[in-house]
């Protein structure tokens, strides 16, 4: 152990936190090097090369600063490590707050997290990547000031303000954070309902604290530049929903988990991945149960009801987005809060006396079930990355191809602007989608649309082209010479109509 001075405080560097921290860093490295050192571009990454994406019309108004803390711009191994060193303190902070002690617990919850397909996700988009980890660290900084240091609520809530106001869907895991509090304080600290209720009542005053903090900055930076939130994913509509919106709510989360733990399409069609995820959902169910009696939880009747809603909702308030909007639709990049459920079941393992044969099996199995979903989700990173790869490889193939052409027409380069009617697409046969499916990676290209075309044109091959109107484009469609030019990547695809170089795609 080594001490640290800071300030007034020595704090002493304990050993699982050096296993946790440099475990996140080798894990990390497994799972998630190819990203880091190689160019892998996406749709949104293209027109974001300098840039955060969405800030402050998004209510993600300390989104532009905690990016900015790195560069502007998306550099994958810059972003990427600042990344991982968020992770690793959060690894940290909850191996102290849960008391985890042995060596293969501090290097599951390194791996559970950075491995998990959320951390994929967000490496795909690492022009972000960085301040979307910033927000995850804050979110579990805001709880865990709370609970260590006497009058840390006021920090935590200024942590949580932060944390939403870069990226609101954290706030899901400031909550199941909360929750898993509870369920320790019940299960093996002893503690009654109502010293539990006493201890843990502050929690959602950092919550409730945390979101008033920032509405409050969030409303006064949006009324001093004239911005309205946008409409999409249900940002500038969230609020109390009806009951049927509810119960549409509960029917979302319930779709997302199945297609998060691949268990939608049945037993039947289910893989390893599949088999193991289901095999720590009924792990936490029975060892819950379990513990509740060794532990004699039961004798507090009101105790026993907050511990099984605390262990039963923990996958349902991850999805906690799903309840205040309508509109609402989570994907990979917002669910780091169900990987709570696989560190659950780890600190069920980690702190309950296993002292019987059978205890120690049960012990084994879900210990075994956690390295594999580690090991899975590290391959299965990988796998993301080299499918990134390939539809880098296909669209800047297919961009290069249509500039040849463009490049072969009399009227270039005295006409430079550009429209692309359609999409086109290039699946790759024989390669195996992702379980579970990883928003941001596609085989396919990530050409979408005209923007798209014009910024890898400016960024990879340093020409710039103009982009043409959508009342342009309808005249087009109207002229006869459009109609009768073929579909790329036939030939004459690529030719002038109203002074505009047009590419005619399905």
């Amino acid at each position: 152990m080594k001490e640290i001075q800071i300030g007034n405080r020595t704090i002493t560097v304990q050993r699982e936190w050096i296993t946790g921290f440099l475990a996140t860093w080798i894990l990390g490295l497994l799972a998630h090097a190819y990203r880091f050192f190689n160019f892998l571009p996406t749709w949104d990454s293209m027109f974001n090369f300098k840039g955060t994406g969405a800030t402050f019309y998004s209510g993600r108004c300390f989104l532009g600063f905690f990016s900015g803390l790195s560069s502007e711009y998306d550099m994958p191994w810059v972003n990427g490590a600042l990344s991982l060193f968020y992770i690793s303190i959060v690894v940290v902070l909850l191996i102290d707050m849960f008391q985890v002690k042995s060596r293969l617990a501090c290097i599951l919850v390194a791996g559970l997290i950075v491995s998990f397909p959320t951390t994929t996700s967000t490496f795909a988009y690492m022009f972000t990547a960085d301040g979307y980890m910033a927000a995850f660290l804050l979110s579990v900084l805001g709880v865990y000031l709370t609970y260590k240091i006497k009058h840390g609520i006021w920090a935590g809530i200024v942590c949580i303000g932060l944390s939403m106001g870069t990226y609101q869907a954290y706030i899901s895991v400031t909550l199941v954070v909360i929750m898993m509090i509870v369920i320790m304080d019940m299960m093996f600290e002893g503690k009654s309902f109502k010293q539990m209720f006493l201890d843990d009542w502050k929690y959602l005053i950092l919550v409730l604290g945390g979101a008033i903090f920032y509405k409050v900055v969030d409303s006064i930076i949006n009324a001093y530049y004239g911005i309205t939130l946008t409409s999409y994913q249900g940002i500038g509509s969230m609020g109390i929903l009806t009951l049927g919106q509810y119960k549409q709510a509960l029917h979302k989360t319930l779709s997302c988990l199945a297609d998060l733990w691949y268990l939608k399409t049945g037993i039947q069609e289910a893989n390893h991945y599949a088999y193991a995820n289901l095999i720590v959902i009924l792990f936490v169910a029975a060892t819950t149960v379990f513990l509740v009696i060794k532990n004699r939880v039961y004798k507090d009747i009101p105790g026993v009801i907050v511990t099984f809603l605390a262990a039963g909702l923990l996958p349902v308030v991850a999805f906690a987005v799903n309840f205040v909007s309508a509109d609402v639709t989570y994907h990979t990049l917002m669910e780091m809060a169900v990987c709570f459920v696989y560190i659950l079941l780890l600190l069920y393992i980690e702190r309950g006396k296993w002292e019987k044969k059978a205890g120690k099996l049960w012990k084994a199995a879900g210990l075994l079930a956690l390295v594999y979903l580690v090991y899975y989700n590290t391959i299965n990173a990988n796998l993301a990355y080299n499918s990134m790869n390939l539809s880098y490889q296909k669209s800047y193939a297919v961009c290069g191809n249509i500039l040849d052409r463009i490049q072969d027409l009399d009227e270039y380069p005295q006409t430079t602007k550009v429209a692309m009617m359609g999409t086109y697409h290039a699946y790759s046969g024989g390669v195996e989608d992702l379980h579970p499916d990883i928003m941001g990676v596609s085989q396919d290209i990530y050409l979408e649309g005209d923007y798209h075309y014009i910024a890898m044109w400016n960024y990879c091959f340093g020409l710039g082209f103009a982009l043409t109107s959508g009342e342009e484009k309808d005249a087009i469609r109207a002229t006869e010479e459009y109609q009768n030019m073929a579909v790329y990547p036939a030939k004459g695809s690529v030719r002038v109509i109203n002074n505009t170089i047009v590419v005619k795609f399905e």
